[in-house]
C-alpha cells in the first residue's frame, strides 16, 4: 500500500512501462496531468504514442538500449499533447526488473515538465538577436585584438563602419592605423602604449577615420579592455567601436548654442560677472553678490572677491589665472571653496569665464558665470566614500583596503614590516539564522567598534564582507606584537553583547601573516593569512595562528584530495558499511544505519569525517547523497522484513527541496523498498538552518511514509522546541553522553531526561556509541528503547549482514493484544 501511495502521490510524473510491448502498465495522476489526458486514456498508450515525431527515433534507439546495458537513461524529450501542442519533458528512466531469461522486462520513467524553461531559453535567444540588430542600427561594432601578433578580428558591424569588404574578417594593427586620421594617429598610439605599460584594464578614446571604401570622414569612439597573461605581458584586448559622427555634429551645434546661452546669461545678469583685469574691478549681478555674501551695491574689487574664498584656494586661483593669461587662453574654468559667513559652512563654486586680450596679447577683461555646485560636490564625496567604504560599518572595504595594502607593501620593501590579520567571527551564522539579519547587522556594527578601539591611528581595519574583517598592523617591531593584538581582539570580541534585548556571545578566529617574510605581493600575503585563519578555525576556533610554510603544503594536499573526490564517484570508489540498531528489551535487530566509506586507491579506506565536510564545500554532497540513498535502499530491499535502513542526510541536501524529495522517491521506486523501512537521519545543524524550509521538507518525507530521526542530539545547539515543531519519530542520543553513563552524574541526568522527554512526545530514544554491558544495562533501566554501538557489531559489509541477523535475530513488534 505504501508503494502504491508513493507512486500515486509522487511530485513528478511517474510511469511504469512494459519494455516488450512498449506500453504503459500504470501511470500516476501527475503524469496524466502533464500530458493533458485522463489516466484511463494513458493506459491505452505507450511512449511512442506521446513522443514528438522529431525525437521518436533517437529516444527509441537510446532508451530501450540503455535498459539492456546500464539500466539508467536520462534526456530532454519533446512530447505531444492531445491538441498537438509541444510539451518539453526532462525524462529519467530506471530499470525495474528483468524476465526469467534476464532480458529487461519493465522500467520506471520519471518526468518533469520543463516547457517553461525552454520557453525562457527561446526568449533569451530572441533577445540576443534583437541585441545584434540593435548594434547594427546603432552602428556599434566589436573586435578582438591579439596583442603579440597585432591581428584584429572584426564583427560584421565594425567592418561596415570601417568600409571593409564583408568577407574581410581580420585586420592588422597597421591596417587599422592607416585608417586613422593623420592628426589623431600619434595621440592614439601614445595612449595605447601608455595603457599597456601601466597595465590599465580599460581604455577609451575618440578619433577620426577615413573609411577604406569611400574615404568618408567619420568620428569614432572606442572602448577596450586589456587582458594580461600570468607574467603580466599583454595578451589581447576586447572592445567595441561606435560611429559617433552624427552625435559629434550635434555636439558642435550644441556648443554653438551654449555660447549663445552664456551671452544671454551675461546680458540678463543671471549669476554673471565682468572683471576689468587691469583695474581689478568686478561688476556682477545680485545673484552673484548674494552667493558670496558681498554688498548688494557698490563696486567690488578683486581683493574683495578673493577675501571670501578659502586662503589656499585664493592663492591657487590667482596662480592659475596668471598661467592662463600667459598662454593667452580664450576660456578658463575653475573650482573654488568659500564661506558666506566667517563661521559658516564651506560651499563649492564653479566658474566659467572667457578672456579678451589686446593686440599685444595683454589680458583686458574676463566675463563669465558662477555656479553653486555644493550639492553636487557633497553627493560626489558621498559616492566616493561609499565606493571605498562598507555601508554597514563605515569601515574601509576591499577596494580601499587593497590601496592601503599596496602602500604598506611598498613600505615593507623599504624595511618597514607589518602584519596582516584576517578575522572571521565564530558562531555568527547561528545568530543570523536564529535571530535574523537585522540583529546580525547590529552585532557586526558593535564588533567593528570593539575592533577599532583596539587599534592605533596608523593601523587599518576593513570589513571584507559578511563576518570577515582584516587588519593592517603597521610599524611592526617584532612578530609578537601581532600576537598581543590578536589576544586583545579575541578577548574584546568574546565579551557578551546585548543587541535588541538578546544576550549574545560570539568569538573570533584570526590568521596572521607577516610582510614581507610571508609574502611581498598582495595576493601572496592574503593567501598566507587566509591559510592561517583556516588552520585557526580547524583547531577549534576562538584562537589565532601564524602562517607556516607547512600550511601551504597542507592546502595543496587538500586540493589534491578534492580532485580525487570529484573522480571517486565516477570510479565507484565509495562503499557502504552497515551497523545494527537493536531493541534494548530483546537485543534483536530493528534496523541498520548505512555508513559511507571511501576506498582510495592509494590511501586505503577513509572514514567519512575525513571527506564529507569537503564534499559539502565543493558541491559533491548532493550526487554522493543520492548514490548512498539508492545503494542503501537497494541493499535493504533484500533484508528480511521488517528490518529497515537509516540514511544520514547532509544539511546541504536540504537546500534543494524538490531535488531531495525526487531522490528519495526514485530510490524507493527503483529498489521496491517499503517507505516505512527507510529512516532519514538529520543533524541538529540541518534543523537550525532555514527552519521553515527544513520543516516543509520533513513533512513531505513523512507523507511519503519515511521515518525521521534527529542524529547526535545534545551535541549541538538544538532547542527543545524543535522536537515539538518537527515531525521526528526518533531522537539519537550523542555518543558523548553514552560514554559517561555510570561515571558522570551529568551524563546520567541528560540521558534520563532525554528518554523521559521522548516518552512524553511519543518518540523513540536511541543511544549511540554503546560499547559495554554496563552502559547497555544503564540505558535499559532508564527506558531507552534502542541502542547502537560496538557492543553488538562494528560497521560491516553488506555480505556479512545475513550472518549478523542469524546471530542477533530480528525484532518483530508483538500485537497490542498480546502485549
Amino acid at each position: 500500500m505504501a508503494q502504491l501511495a508513493l507512486f500515486e502521490n509522487g511530485a513528478a510524473g511517474i510511469a511504469e512501462v512494459d519494455i516488450a510491448t512498449r506500453r504503459f502498465v500504470r501511470v500516476n495522476r501527475r503524469f496524466a496531468e502533464m500530458m493533458r489526458r485522463p489516466v484511463a486514456e494513458m493506459l491505452t498508450l505507450g511512449p511512442p504514442d506521446l513522443i514528438h515525431p522529431g525525437d521518436l527515433e533517437r529516444v527509441s534507439g537510446q532508451w530501450f538500449a540503455a535498459m539492456d546495458s546500464t539500466g539508467q537513461w536520462e534526456s530532454t524529450v519533446r512530447h505531444v499533447g492531445p491538441n498537438g501542442e509541444t510539451i518539453w519533458m526532462r525524462l529519467g528512466v530506471s530499470l525495474r526488473n528483468r524476465d526469467e531469461s534476464g532480458r529487461p522486462a519493465r522500467c520506471i520513467a520519471v518526468l518533469q515538465d520543463i516547457s517553461e524553461t525552454v520557453e525562457i531559453t527561446e526568449r533569451l535567444r530572441e533577445s540576443e538577436q534583437l541585441l545584434r540588430l540593435g548594434q547594427q542600427v546603432a552602428r556599434i561594432g566589436s573586435f578582438t585584438r591579439d596583442l603579440p601578433t597585432g591581428e584584429i578580428t572584426c564583427s560584421a558591424e565594425l567592418r561596415a563602419i570601417f568600409g571593409h569588404a564583408s568577407d574581410e574578417s581580420t585586420l592588422s594593427t597597421q591596417g587599422w592605423l592607416d585608417l586613422v586620421h593623420p592628426d589623431d594617429r600619434a595621440r592614439i598610439v601614445a595612449a595605447t602604449r601608455d595603457a599597456v605599460a601601466r597595465r590599465a584594464p580599460d581604455i577609451a578614446f575618440s578619433y577620426r577615420i577615413n573609411r577604406k571604401d569611400d574615404g568618408d570622414l567619420r568620428y569614432i569612439e572606442m572602448r577596450a579592455r586589456y587582458q594580461f597573461d600570468a607574467e603580466g605581458l599583454p595578451a589581447r584586448s576586447v572592445g567595441v567601436i561606435m560611429d559617433t559622427t552624427e552625435r559629434n555634429l550635434a555636439e558642435d551645434q550644441l556648443r554653438e548654442s551654449e555660447t549663445l546661452l552664456r551671452l544671454g546669461m551675461t546680458a540678463g545678469g543671471i549669476g554673471a560677472y565682468h572683471r576689468d583685469i587691469r583695474s581689478g574691478e568686478i561688476r556682477c549681478g545680485a545673484e552673484t553678490r548674494a552667493l558670496h555674501g558681498l554688498p548688494a551695491e557698490g563696486p567690488i574689487s578683486t581683493q574683495d572677491w578673493l577675501a571670501t574664498l578659502l586662503p589656499e584656494d585664493a592663492k591657487r586661483i590667482m596662480e592659475e589665472l596668471a598661467r592662463n593669461f600667459a598662454r593667452r587662453e580664450p576660456e578658463f574654468s575653475f573650482h573654488y571653496r568659500f564661506r558666506r559667513e566667517p563661521d559658516g559652512p564651506i560651499r563649492h563654486m564653479e566658474v566659467r569665464s572667457s578672456h579678451h586680450y589686446d593686440d599685444k596679447g595683454k589680458p583686458l577683461t574676463a566675463a563669465g558665470v558662477v555656479i553653486d555646485v555644493s550639492r553636487r560636490i557633497v553627493a560626489e564625496q558621498k559616492l566616493a566614500h561609499a565606493a571605498r567604504h562598507d555601508a554597514l560599518t563605515s569601515l574601509p572595504n576591499r577596494v580601499l583596503f587593497r590601496d592601503r595594502m599596496d602602500l604598506a607593501l611598498a613600505r615593507a620593501r623599504r624595511g618597514e614590516k607589518f602584519a596582516l590579520l584576517c578575522l572571521d567571527l565564530d558562531r555568527f551564522k547561528e545568530v543570523n539564522d536564529t535571530l535574523g539579519h537585522p540583529v546580525g547587522d547590529s552585532l557586526l556594527v558593535e564588533v567593528a567598534a570593539r575592533l577599532r578601539a583596539q587599534l592605533r591611528e596608523t593601523d587599518t581595519l576593513a570589513r571584507l564582507g559578511g563576518d570577515e574583517f582584516a587588519i593592517i598592523q603597521a610599524g611592526l617591531a617584532t612578530p609578537n606584537d601581532s600576537v598581543s593584538l590578536s589576544r586583545r581582539l579575541i578577548e574584546c570580541v568574546s565579551e557578551p553583547y546585548d543587541i535588541e534585548g538578546n544576550h549574545l556571545v560570539v568569538g573570533v578566529s584570526i590568521g596572521i601573516a607577516i610582510a614581507p617574510e610571508d609574502g611581498a605581493l598582495y595576493e601572496d600575503l592574503f593567501k598566507a593569512a587566509d591559510m592561517a585563519l583556516y588552520r585557526a578555525k580547524a583547531d577549534g576556533r576562538g584562537g589565532w595562528r601564524w602562517f607556516e610554510p607547512e600550511m601551504n603544503a597542507r592546502m595543496q594536499m587538500r586540493r589534491a584530495v578534492e580532485v580525487d573526490l570529484r573522480q571517486a564517484l565516477e570510479r565507484n570508489e565509495f562503499e557502504l558499511r552497515y551497523q545494527p540498531i537493536v531493541d534494548t528489551a530483546t537485543r534483536r535487530i530493528k534496523s541498520f544505519e548505512a555508513l559511507i566509506r571511501w576506498r582510495h586507491p592509494e590511501r586505503g579506506l577513509i572514514a567519512p569525517d575525513a571527506f564529507i565536510p569537503l564534499c559539502e564545500e565543493i558541491g559533491l554532497i548532493t550526487p554522493l547523497g543520492a548514490w548512498v540513498l539508492r545503494e542503501a535502499c537497494a541493499q535493504a530491499a533484500h533484508w528480511p522484513e521488517p528490518i529497515g535502513v537509516a540514511v544520514n542526510i547532509s544539511p546541504v541536501q536540504f537546500t534543494g527541496r524538490r531535488k531531495l524529495l525526487e531522490t528519495v522517491e526514485l530510490a524507493l521506486l527503483t529498489s521496491g523498498l517499503a517507505p516505512e523501512r527507510l529512516e532519514i537521519e538529520i543533524t541538529e545543524t540541518a534543523v537550525l538552518q532555514n527552519t521553515d524550509a527544513t520543516l516543509g521538507i520533513l513533512r513531505d518525507l513523512k507523507k511519503l511514509g519515511a521515518r525521521i530521526a534527529m542524529d547526535d542530539f545534545g551535541a549541538g545547539y538544538s532547542s527543545l522546541s524543535s522536537l515539538q515543531s518537527f515531525p521526528f519519530d526518533k531522537v539519537k542520543i550523542d555518543r558523548s553522553f553514552t560514554r559517561g553513563l555510570e561515571q558522570s552524574r551529568k551524563s546520567d541526568a541528560i540521558v534520563t531526561a532525554v528518554t523521559d522527554l521522548c516518552k512524553g512526545l511519543e518518540m523513540c530514544a536511541t543511544a549511540e556509541g554503546v560499547e559495554t554491558e554496563s552502559q547497555f544495562e544503564a540505558l535499559r533501566r532508564r527506558g531507552c528503547q534502542e541502542a547502537q554501538g560496538y557492543l553488538f557489531s562494528r560497521p560491516c559489509e553488506a555480505g556479512e549482514i545475513p550472518a549478523l541477523i542469524a546471530h542477533l535475530g530480528i525484532y518483530v513488534a508483538l500485537p497490542e493484544a498480546a502485549e
